[in-house]
């Protein structure tokens, strides 16, 4: 069976020694029954040091299917049918996510659970990584954790241990020795009452170096003593201190290893977080630049088959300018006042309820940006006149209130103003019908007969003030 490295990094390296079987997947059935067999997945667990269940049930929960893993004959099964190229790439994410090593990438780990949290310990950097607990398989780890494989070294310590706390426990030993120091005693006892305990008093007056010699001399007794009983006892002595000393060494160790293990792991969670960090980071920015292109994506549809709702989109993220800007270059029916027209509906159809005064000086930025000079000015009355006539008819008596806002703005001057009102046939170039051309003309009428008052009295003020002059002169 084909192998390959592990990990898409690694995939280049010739003598990279961790390897798996490539997957081989078989699709069975056909119908609502078609399904997907993994047909080595086993052999790729096994490569991974991972229970197959876990890469199968990753492979579920990445394509949303239901997945059946049999114990016995060694079967994988995925509901649908899955290409093995797109179940290699979800194999490489399990990899990532559940086998190698976030710190140095070494797929060597293994899983350690801990209050509900999944950590992998390296067995090449000793690192602990924190396993993202978001995926919806954690939920199946934790429900069954893998199976603790000890190796022979920490089986023969631990077998070892067990005798030593056997051995203390019921310590044969001390049973031996209290029983002989009560003999002694009572022996001591019934030399007093026999009157040796004159000469015991003065075997203990001769001083330490008395004391030493017979201990020495019981020492010497001890070790020549080749009887069968004292053979064993030897043996058992000296193996109770060698084991005493195994276990002092491996405690020692075991806590300097505990305090490693601790640092390490501090340490990589602090990497891990920062990573995580980074990640995020680096997951907002993307889903802010996707959003951004489907926002382009979504306007630049708009703009042909909608483009008012375009207009009204760019309202949101542009200035007026550039909203005036992207209205003029629209390719719709109409020229200058057509594109205007599009520009009045972004502006103005949403809200029926407020007035279109209101509305304009409250927008009077868009409508300055679009009417730079007197053509597009005109085209704005013009675009004026079509949506209070057909767009929205309802408000055609708002018209007066809109020309005063536009003049009182200096967004249109006075001249267009009379010129747009006389002429009845302006609107024709948007297909405004005559009827609703003269109904928008009756309502600006009041308007209209303000301004021509307005300009009257001024040109009289002006006469008056030239008579003066003369008279003066």
């Amino acid at each position: 069976m084909a192998t390959i490295n592990i990990g898409a990094d690694n995939q280049g390296d010739a003598f990279y020694r961790y390897k798996m079987p490539r997957l081989v997947a078989r699709i069975e059935g056909r119908g609502n029954g078609i399904r997907t067999n993994v047909v080595n997945n086993v052999d790729i667990a096994k490569a991974l040091e991972r229970p197959p269940e876990y890469t199968v049930k990753y492979f579920g929960c990445e394509l949303g299917a239901q997945t059946k893993f049999d114990k016995k004959q060694g079967t994988s099964i995925v509901n649908g049918a899955h290409e093995s190229g797109k179940l290699s790439e979800l194999l490489e994410g399990f990899i990532k996510k559940y086998v190698q090593c976030y710190s140095c990438g070494n797929p060597e780990t293994t899983i350690r659970i801990k209050k509900d949290f999944i950590f992998l310990k390296c067995k090449a950097c000793g690192a602990s990584s924190e396993v993202d607990m978001r995926h919806r398989l954690n939920t199946f780890i934790l429900k069954n954790p893998p199976e603790e494989k000890i190796s022979k070294a920490e089986k023969k310590l631990k077998k070892a241990e067990k005798e030593r706390l056997k051995e203390a426990s019921g310590d044969v030993l001390d049973k031996e020795a209290k029983k002989k120091k009560k003999k002694e005693k009572e022996k001591k006892k019934k030399g007093e009452d026999d009157g040796t305990g004159t000469a015991a008093s003065e075997a203990e007056a001769t001083g330490d170096e008395g004391g030493e010699e017979e201990e020495d001399e019981k020492e010497v007794v001890w070790m020549t003593d080749t009887s069968a009983e004292a053979a064993k006892k030897r043996a058992e002595e000296q193996l109770t201190t060698a084991m005493a000393g195994m276990v002092t060494a491996t405690n020692d160790g075991a806590a300097a290893t505990e305090a490693e293990d601790a640092e390490a792991k501090r340490q990589e969670k602090q990497r891990a977080q920062e990573h995580a960090a980074a990640k995020a980071e680096e997951e907002r920015k993307a889903a802010e630049e996707a959003a951004k292109r489907a926002a382009a994506d979504k306007a630049a549809a708009e703009k042909d088959d909608n483009p008012v709702a375009f207009l009204t989109n760019l309202m949101t993220i542009k200035t007026p300018v550039q909203v005036a800007t992207a209205a003029k270059e629209l390719d719709v029916e109409g020229g200058p006042a057509g594109r205007i027209r599009v520009l009045f509906e972004a502006l103005f159809l949403a809200d029926s309820t407020t007035k279109l005064a209101t509305q304009a000086k409250s927008r009077k930025a868009y409508l300055k940006a679009v009417a730079v000079d007197p053509a597009s000015a005109m085209a704005e009355l013009i675009a004026l006149e079509y949506f209070v006539g057909v767009t929205a008819s309802a408000r055609v008596k708002e018209v007066a209130g809109a020309l005063q806002v536009l003049y009182d703005e200096d967004i249109v001057d006075e001249a267009l103003i009379l010129a747009w009102f006389e002429k009845a046939t302006a609107g024709k170039i948007l297909g405004v019908p005559s009827r609703a051309a003269s109904d928008v003309r009756r309502a600006a009428s009041p308007f209209i007969e303000w301004l021509r008052q307005a300009d009257e009295g001024g040109d009289e003020d002006e006469e008056d003030d030239d008579e003066d002059d003369e008279d003066e002169d």
